[in-house]
């Protein structure tokens, strides 16, 4: 089987469409719109430059309108958070008193319990096992964590 101009940016265009599921961004959806206009330039006939020209045109007609409001409806900011950024905020449980020294103790979010350090090291004494902390920040494996204030 012999295949056909069109036919072949055809295919292209559904390989770049197919392989944006794996690349988010709208960047080769947009080049999959490029190689279908390129293909219904080869199905006119038009010589090859001019189905390179329509296909480059048609991509860059896609990029700059079709771009924008595809990443607004993808990316719409209300993403989940995952991983240390989803600790921030947290409040989490004193598995282990706080040292007044060092200010490391040990806390349980979610059932896994971490190794953290307390932000206000005067707060030690206050921070006993079964009191409720927030999470301040990560920093590698270790939480800094505040006392949970009647405010917070």
């Amino acid at each position: 089987m012999v295949w056909e101009n069109w036919q072949l940016w055809l295919a292209a265009g559904l390989a770049l469409m197919v392989l944006e599921v794996f690349v988010p961004g709208f960047v080769l959806a947009c080049l999959g719109l490029g190689s279908f206009g390129g293909a219904i330039a080869a199905y006119i006939d038009f010589s090859f430059e001019a189905q390179l020209v329509t296909a480059a045109l048609t991509a860059l007609v896609a990029f700059v309108f079709l771009r924008p409001f595809a990443l607004k409806i993808g990316f719409n900011g209300s993403e989940r958070l995952s991983g240390v950024d989803a600790l921030l905020g947290r409040e989490c449980i004193v598995t282990e008193s706080f040292d007044a020294q060092s200010g490391l103790g040990r806390c349980k979010v979610d059932g896994d319990d971490w190794r953290a350090e307390l932000l206000n090291r005067e707060q030690a004494d206050a921070a006993k096992t079964g009191q409720i902390v927030i999470v301040n920040q990560v920093e590698s494996n270790t939480l800094i964590v505040s006392l949970k204030t009647a405010s917070s």
